[in-house]
């Protein structure tokens, strides 16, 4: 009797010990906050990713990375944890792509659910017990695989390098300044979370805590550097912080004039196809994004400069078919002239929302065919500038018009020089030449500065680079008056035919390229004495050539 109760005695205090270390396991913080942002290594996205490359998720991220890896290895033999089926039936059951993240969101730390699931979640997700059945799996899966050393210890040098490498790369990015500033309101706090393992999406909501909006966006990234992923403020990734924020000022605001919308829902019919394709179902959801759309334009107008802003994301928008952002845009700016009367975003609603009363189907027709403009070119492929005919019928185009005739003289000399470098059965004609043949059937080599050669100046604007005096525009802000730049894109006559371009903001400057073995590898290339400061090509989004992200 002694020794059962001494046998006893002691179970219980492992048990009670071993309780005692479930309830105070905790995840060590990898967070910065930079800009009144927080970016963060979040433990209830890696757990998801850990669980859903168990079942074989197809969505993970393409690089090359090895803790990809080595997450798979450490966690091989919970292969057969309930929690992978579970959750695989989640999706089985009619789960979308942005609700498992949204229902992690709404897990806290102990991966207890919060009551803030919305409906079409639940539905979706087979119902709230079967949902409260998944959260009890994932909090089991994270005790019983040891998730806890995992995240806080034996990756704990990789995150932390992770989140330092994205603290510096984020230091200029201030999304919080133009986002309270434009919607004239302050959320509770701003979240970006890295989702490291991520080549499913990138998604944003808030989430409700202690009554005030805490603003989440869930981001991934498929740049590496060796093993370390690379966040970074490209165009796309300040693109989805702003518009995943901005839905939290705008559609609580929008949501209250449900019936005034629903008075011209007959406007969802005509981009009904294009909007379907890109997930938005309803009209109400199309308001919304057409708007978010058109306020994100305008900031980052406001904070790039008006050129850049229209390149690198009104085209992209409108060109996907939110054609109704440029009379929500009209709005706009007249709010942006009389915030003394509009305080905020929401105060202006109902005069923003009479934006959609005017349009009709030649207003339709008329944007329908803009839509067709920015996507042209319609053709395979853009030709580097290489890619051109090493004879007759290829011609060099010399600007003529340049303002200093010393300049003007050196660039004729380096044209001839150049041109016979590359092909002397190539005839060299002047722009105002140029202007008037038919060029059909040629290749076309261009020399000068956008004011300095009168062809380059009528046909320039069809390039996504653009150069101005103080700054050449790429998916980057390039400041500076002294850039040389080579670029390449379909002939303006034939589409079969390329057009290069050589050119500069200033005449001397346009020489030496024959110096730079890289300089005609690239849609474009951005150098200062032929030192590459920028570089990259073009892909097909939405059938319109923009610069790759």
């Amino acid at each position: 009797m002694k020794n059962l109760f001494k046998a006893l005695f002691a179970y219980g205090i492992l048990m009670l010990f071993n309780f005692n270390k479930s309830n105070a396991e905790t995840f060590r913080k990898y967070e910065a906050k930079v800009n009144g942002i927080t970016y963060s290594i979040d433990p209830r996205m890696e757990l998801f990713n850990t669980v859903a490359m168990l079942f074989g998720h197809n969505g993970m991220t393409l690089s090359n990375i090895s803790y990809k890896q080595e997450t798979l290895t450490y966690f091989a033999s919970y292969k057969r944890h309930p929690a992978v089926d579970s959750l695989l039936n989640s999706y089985k059951r009619g789960w979308g792509v942005d609700d498992p993240i949204f229902f992690m969101l709404c897990l806290d730390s102990k991966f207890n659910l919060n009551p803030n699931l919305s409906s079409g979640l639940i539905e979706r997700g087979g119902g709230i017990d079967r949902l409260k059945r998944l959260a009890f799996l994932f909090k089991d899966f994270a005790n019983k695989s040891r998730f806890y050393t995992y995240f806080n210890e034996i990756q704990k040098p990789f995150y932390e390098q992770v989140v330092e490498n994205t603290k510096y790369n984020f230091r200029d990015f201030k999304a919080v300044l133009l986002l309270e500033n434009y919607y004239g309101e302050k959320a509770n706090d701003y979240n970006v979370i890295l989702n490291l393992l991520s080549g499913y999406g990138n998604f944003g909501r808030p989430v409700l805590k202690n009554g005030k909006n805490s603003l989440y966006a869930v981001i991934e990234t498929n740049n590496a550097i060796g093993n370390l992923p690379v966040f970074q403020p490209s165009i796309p990734t300040v693109n989805l912080i702003i518009h995943e924020f901005s839905h939290s000022f705008v559609n609580p605001h929008i949501d209250r004039f449900s019936d005034k919308l629903n008075q011209v829902d007959s406007l969802y019919l005509p981009i009904e196809q294009s909007m379907k394709s890109q997930g938005y179902w309803q009209w109400g959801v199309t308001v919304n994004e057409h708007i978010v759309r058109a306020a994100v334009t305008r900031i980052a107008s406001e904070f790039y400069g008006n050129t850049f802003g229209f390149t690198n994301f009104y085209k992209r928008e409108f060109g996907r078919r939110f054609i109704y952002i440029d009379a929500i845009i009209d709005k706009l700016a007249y709010y942006e002239k009389h915030r003394e009367q509009y305080p905020t975003f929401k105060s202006f609603v109902p005069i923003l929302l009479t934006a959609f009363e005017g349009i009709n189907k030649d207003t339709i027709h008329r944007l329908q065919e803009k839509v067709e403009e920015f996507r042209k070119p319609d053709v395979a492929k853009i030709p580097k500038p290489y890619d051109f005919a090493r004879d007759s019928t290829t011609y060099f185009i010399l600007g003529t018009h340049e303002a200093n005739e010393d300049a003007q003289a050196s660039l004729k000399a380096f044209v001839i020089k150049y041109r016979n470098m590359i092909s002397t059965n190539s005839v060299i004609i002047t722009d105002d030449e140029a202007l008037k043949m038919p060029l059909n059937n040629n290749d076309l080599i261009t020399f000068g500065t956008p004011e300095g050669n009168t062809f380059l100046k009528k046909y320039i604007d069809r390039l996504p680079v653009k150069i101005l005096k103080d700054q050449v525009l790429t998916d980057k802000v390039l400041m500076g008056d002294d850039y040389q730049v080579v670029m390449s894109w379909v002939s303006p006559f034939n589409a079969k035919k390329a057009m290069v371009i050589y050119t500069a903001q200033k005449t001397e400057n346009i020489n030496n390229y024959d110096y730079s073995p890289v300089k005609d590898q690239y849609h474009y290339w951005v150098a200062k004495n032929t030192i590459t400061i920028d570089k990259g090509d073009y892909g097909k989004y939405f059938q319109m050539w923009m610069f790759s992200f």
